[in-house]
């Protein structure tokens, strides 16, 4: 059984972070479900993605994974939906994967989800993620948190997200055959 996915977008979010990873973890054959705010999400610089779903026809006990992409305003919408909230809630507490890029984190720390964990995120909201281990790599995994730092991250972000997942491997493989990473 493929392992499902939700990606959640909000009106304002980084289109790089968002199609990026979405099109990898779809590669690498997961089972990946956008689900918007609204139907049609506005993303940061224009370009609009036609969401499978609303956010709120989604119950969040079927998803091995919830994925959060930053860009502001997106980020902050994120964090201020309790529906988001309570999906990264159900989630989290069932063990699933919880990830954010960029800005997004914020969201997972409205949530409770992140608290004493080593995460990163964009510079701009680091002062925003007290009570969390802020590094600035790249990426960080902490059990079953994921987060990336910014558009430049979404590739790595992405198999880091795969290979909680399970498919690390694949994720490496399929890196190789895009040119991102070299041997």
């Amino acid at each position: 059984m493929k392992k499902k996915i939700a990606v959640i977008l909000a009106d304002g979010f980084e289109e790089i972070e968002a199609a990026v990873p979405i099109d990898v973890l779809r590669r690498l054959e997961f089972e990946v479900v956008i689900a918007g705010l609204s139907k049609t999400v506005n993303g940061s610089h224009g370009i609009k993605i036609q969401a499978d779903c609303l956010l709120s026809e989604l119950s969040g006990t079927e998803f091995d994974a919830v994925f959060l992409p930053g860009g502001m305003p997106g980020a902050a919408n994120l964090r201020d939906s309790s529906d988001v909230l309570s999906l990264v809630r159900k989630v989290n507490a069932k063990g699933g994967i919880v990830s954010a890029i960029c800005a997004a984190p914020i969201a997972l720390k409205a949530a409770g989800v992140i608290e004493g964990k080593t995460v990163t995120s964009h510079p701009s909201v680091k002062n925003e993620l007290k009570g969390c281990i802020h590094t600035g790599n790249l990426t960080e995994t902490d059990g079953n948190i994921v987060t990336g730092k910014g558009p430049g991250a979404a590739f790595e972000f992405a198999v880091k997200v795969a290979s909680a997942l399970g498919k690390a491997p694949e994720a490496e493989s399929l890196m190789i055959n895009m040119f991102v990473k070299r041997k």
